[in-house]
């Protein structure tokens, strides 16, 4: 008997938030109450897949691909399913980048369409947008976060399936906001075809993980190359260097540039979650803009620190800069720093 008929005859969890595997009459048992506000999705009762093993391809995890063949309606992937697969616009000679989304969101929410618009406007990827919302919902940030280690373990056989079929994993690139940054550096770490590319970090999520080893989140052991842009550090982002190149724009802290309170309630009077997650999603709408705007974000320079960097002490005649974003230099290494504008176009340069 698996953890979730235990629970469930002891009564000491309600079958609702017990996910069971999917019988072939596609009939399922329902899971915990939710709502949804703004982008936010709010659950009743939390769903731990470290107790409960069995994943609802459908409802639990699921992946869902947009080409520039069907931008707005997308094809269900799931491990395994060949036809689904070949029905679909997936184009093995193009590369792919798989988005994971962040606590209390799914696939559906802004962070996941900003990037997903971005990389539609270039016309020349498979985007992949990894949709948890039951795993990640709000607000059990605890059990939310101890599933990054099943949501990211998950992923890791889907990209195995995929490499079977005939994915070239050279051109995967792994990208994630907050929890799905930690999401991604465990499925760097779990695939078993090969290893990782290219990783990057929108502002990884640092309540838990700063005291959580390394098999739990993102660090520079889970690609060949991982950037990371950090832009609410020591709140809601991870507060140190994780990455082989990690960007600190306006120092990397909250509130970044147009984000103070007063900034926020001018531009979204009702708006119940941005003048909370304002810098924390400065991140992925930093790197979107790098997306469609190959010049953007210039100039990030290496430096020691944010204060030499104000000061002008940076020794950029032995650290040359680099861009911050998708065009980042591969060879760039430690920390770099930049200003941004307060509101869109965000680059400078």
């Amino acid at each position: 008997m698996n953890n979730c008929s235990n629970f469930q005859k002891k009564g000491l969890y309600p079958i609702f938030s017990c996910q069971i595997r999917i019988l072939q009459t596609n009939s399922i048992v329902p899971g915990p109450p939710g709502v949804r506000i703004e982008d936010a999705y709010v659950q009743l009762l939390p769903v731990d897949k470290q107790k409960c093993h069995e994943i609802d391809p459908i409802r639990d995890i699921s992946f869902q691909l947009f080409t520039r063949h069907n931008p707005l309606q997308p094809s269900q992937l799931q491990i395994g399913d060949d036809e689904a697969l070949s029905k679909s616009f997936f184009n093995f000679s193009e590369p792919t980048v798989i988005f994971f989304h962040a606590f209390f969101e799914s696939s559906q929410a802004t962070p996941a369409s900003i990037i997903k618009t971005a990389y539609l406007q270039r016309g020349d990827h498979n985007i992949i947008l990894l949709n948890a919302p039951r795993l990640e919902a709000g607000p059990w940030y605890y059990t939310a976060s101890r599933n990054t280690m099943v949501v990211g373990q998950y992923a890791a056989r889907f990209i195995d399936y995929l490499v079977s079929r005939g994915l070239y994993l050279p051109s995967l690139h792994l990208t994630g906001l907050s929890l799905g940054a930690q999401m991604a550096g465990v499925c760097g770490q779990s695939i078993k075809s090969g290893r990782i590319q290219r990783i990057t970090g929108m502002d990884p999520a640092g309540p838990l993980f700063k005291k959580w080893p390394k098999s739990h989140k993102l660090d520079a052991g889970d690609a060949e190359f991982v950037d990371v842009i950090h832009t609410d550090a020591g709140i809601f982002g991870y507060p140190r260097q994780i990455g082989h190149v990690d960007f600190w724009p306006n120092q990397g802290i909250s509130p970044q540039p147009g984000c103070t309170l007063s900034e926020v309630k001018m531009r979204s009077p009702e708006s119940i979650l941005e003048p909370l997650f304002c810098s924390h999603w400065r991140s992925y709408q930093f790197y979107a803009e790098s997306v469609v705007n190959s010049e953007a974000f210039a100039g990030a320079v290496s430096c020691d620190s944010w204060q030499d960097y104000i000061n002008g002490l940076c020794p950029t005649d032995v650290r040359p800069s680099t861009r911050m974003g998708l065009y980042v230099d591969w060879e760039a290494r430690g920390n770099h720093f930049l200003r941004t504008n307060r509101e869109s176009p965000f680059s400078m340069t």
